[in-house]
């Protein structure tokens, strides 16, 4: 099911919503601004004159007041979810370079959390589960496992693309325009 790109005033992506929540903006007249094509239209009741109420929900909204969502987007350097972290690896074990389907991955911390290493960005990459077994609680280098990337923090528009698997084209091209040319997002070249 496509999803609905929900920005704030200045263009900045906030979060995917359902058709349902797209309509909820439309409705409280929080809608300031749309961009993309029309992807779905909703009908309501008919007034006392006969006519029908309707609203066609756009791909990309940009939205004024609270957002839905947004407590995740606003703290750039905790990370937060695995399935981004695979995906901003490419599904690659930071160890060994192999690709492996996400059930096959670990999250391992680069400086280990049994010794002070923290949930950020910088200190998580994707590893196969026996790389990560091998590794333990020592550091890449203590373990003689050198990284074969470096971990980052992606920025707003790389996340939103990483979050949602079925991006339709104008979405991809609203995004993808505001990612730095040395992202992962980008095949290798």
């Amino acid at each position: 099911m496509s999803l609905v790109l929900i920005a704030d005033s200045a263009g900045t992506p906030k979060d995917w919503v359902n058709f349902e929540t797209a309509v909820c903006y439309y409705a409280k007249d929080k809608v300031i601004w749309e961009a993309g094509s029309p992807i779905r239209e909703f009908l309501g009741g008919h007034n006392y004159l006969g006519e029908q109420s309707k609203i066609t929900i756009s791909s990309i909204l940009g939205v004024s007041g609270p957002i839905l969502g947004s407590h995740f987007y606003d703290r750039e350097s905790i990370y937060a979810d695995r399935y981004v972290l695979y995906s901003r690896d490419r599904h690659l074990c930071a160890y060994c370079g192999n690709q492996f389907q996400p059930k096959e991955l670990t999250i391992d911390h680069v400086h280990p959390r049994s010794r002070g290493g923290k949930n950020l960005w910088t200190n998580v990459v994707a590893a196969c589960k026996p790389c990560n077994h091998k590794k333990g609680n020592k550091t890449p280098e203590e373990a003689k496992m050198h990284l074969l990337y470096v971990p980052y923090v992606p920025n707003i528009f790389e996340k939103m693309i990483l979050r949602n698997k079925k991006i339709l084209a104008d979405q991809m091209e609203f995004l993808i325009g505001r990612i730095p040319k040395h992202s992962r997002i980008f095949p290798i070249q």
